[in-house]
């Protein structure tokens, strides 16, 4: 399966957020953020998902678990299930890129 990005639609989360799924199998799922600076992806955790970011452009307060660390353009982040994660933007048009096992079925159209 080969995707062009822009046959996904950028769903509009908040004033500042964005998300495009770009690809998703039976047991992973391949997701964009975009955000303005400020925006802020909550501190969160994930019951039966594991998550691996990719920091695509700009730059973003990262925290997982007691960790708190800048991170830019080509650093990444692991968070195992159950541990708490979240990020802010701190430059305008950033860009992360999220890979989800299993995938997230609440992200898929309805």
């Amino acid at each position: 399966m080969i995707i062009n990005k822009e046959s996904k639609p950028l769903i509009q989360t908040d004033d500042k957020t964005s998300r495009r799924v770009l690809v998703y199998g039976p047991s992973l799922m391949l997701v964009e953020f975009r955000f303005q600076k400020g925006g802020v992806g909550k501190i969160h955790q994930h019951d039966s998902h594991e998550q691996v970011g990719y920091v695509a452009k700009g730059s973003f307060e990262i925290t997982v678990g007691g960790e708190k660390k800048i991170a830019r353009e080509g650093d990444c982040y692991y968070a195992d299930r159950n541990v708490l994660h979240g990020v802010v933007a701190l430059e305008e048009d950033s860009v992360l890129i999220d890979t989800f096992t299993p995938i997230r079925i609440d992200f898929l159209p309805h």
